[in-house]
């Protein structure tokens, strides 16, 4: 069979994934909402925290560079049982819309976007766990305004200064997606699981889509060294950090692992040998438990001590 007649399906296997994903949660009890923040058309879902957990507690997912808040959906229901679940489509992914008379958000609108959620929507100071590009927003925030947050989990997070732009050059042409072949480059950098590489291969039009949407291609062409973290800034990080990384993810620049294990205070660590860029996907009850412990060990002491 020719392979131009896999066309049509290799396009829409990911939006009907996605669309049935949506669905399913919305039958197990998450509610999706809009809203308006910073300007800006926002979509979110929500999950109530579970009989028995802390209403005070809540929790807010944040999706990396291409994603959206579907990337959760494995994760959402084990976290309701600390607390109330937020996960948030960034502007320009996922149903949200974009800054008004442009096609793309700066870092800085990401991070105002998540403080007006949190202050807006959450109304009380909110545990961010960010994947990639919403590590950085996330770690960007706490740095900002610390007071917002009761902690922060980074999972393969973006942002490091490593040697500066330069450094980043190759992560840049990669997610350019010139062609087919680069897609499947970024399924092997990016997730540890061959079968899971494998059934990708059947949607990597779709996959290759979502990198060429102005959202992303903007973004990074926008991006300047000083939305990097340097060392000295990640210290002083006021409030309790974790980081979890897919030992196999080599869709960040290498050295990225490093830096954050050796800048970032005291963080709780968690290595996912066999696991890619997207620990939430190919880790879901290891990631739950880390975050649960994390709360229950840094987080309620930390708030006992401030209290």
């Amino acid at each position: 069979m020719k392979p131009h007649l896999f066309e049509p399906l290799s396009h829409s296997l990911l939006p009907t994934v996605l669309g049935v994903t949506r669905t399913s949660l919305l039958r197990l009890g998450v509610s999706e909402h809009d809203c308006t923040l910073h300007g800006i058309p926002i979509h979110y879902y929500h999950h109530p925290g579970a009989p028995g957990s802390d209403a005070h507690m809540p929790i807010l997912l944040i999706h990396g560079i291409a994603d959206n808040a579907l990337t959760w959906a494995l994760t959402m229901h084990g976290l309701a049982k600390i607390g109330p679940v937020y996960a948030i489509d960034l502007p320009g992914f996922g149903l949200s819309g974009y800054p008004k008379g442009r096609r793309y958000a700066a870092l800085s609108e990401h991070v105002a976007v998540v403080q007006a959620m949190i202050r807006e929507v959450i109304g009380h100071p909110a545990l961010l766990v960010g994947n990639s590009l919403g590590g950085w927003i996330s770690t960007r925030l706490a740095l900002a305004i610390p007071d917002l947050t009761t902690g922060v989990i980074m999972l393969d997070p973006g942002g490091a200064m490593l040697n500066g732009r330069p450094s980043w050059q190759p992560f840049m042409d990669t997610v350019a997606v010139p062609d087919l072949r680069t897609v499947r480059t970024i399924f092997h950098q990016m997730f540890g699981s061959p079968p899971l590489i494998m059934a990708l291969y059947l949607g990597q039009r779709g996959f290759q889509t979502l990198f060429l949407r102005d959202p992303v291609t903007q973004f990074v062409a926008a991006a300047s060294e000083d939305d990097f973290f340097r060392p000295a800034e990640l210290q002083h990080l006021q409030v309790p950090v974790g980081l979890i990384w897919g030992m196999t993810d080599q869709f960040l620049p290498p050295g990225s692992f490093e830096f954050f294990r050796d800048h970032l205070p005291a963080p709780s660590l968690l290595t996912l040998p066999g696991c890619g860029h997207l620990p939430q996907r190919e880790r879901p009850l290891q990631v739950v438990r880390f975050v649960r412990q994390f709360v229950n060990e840094r987080v309620r002491v930390s708030k006992g001590a401030t209290a």
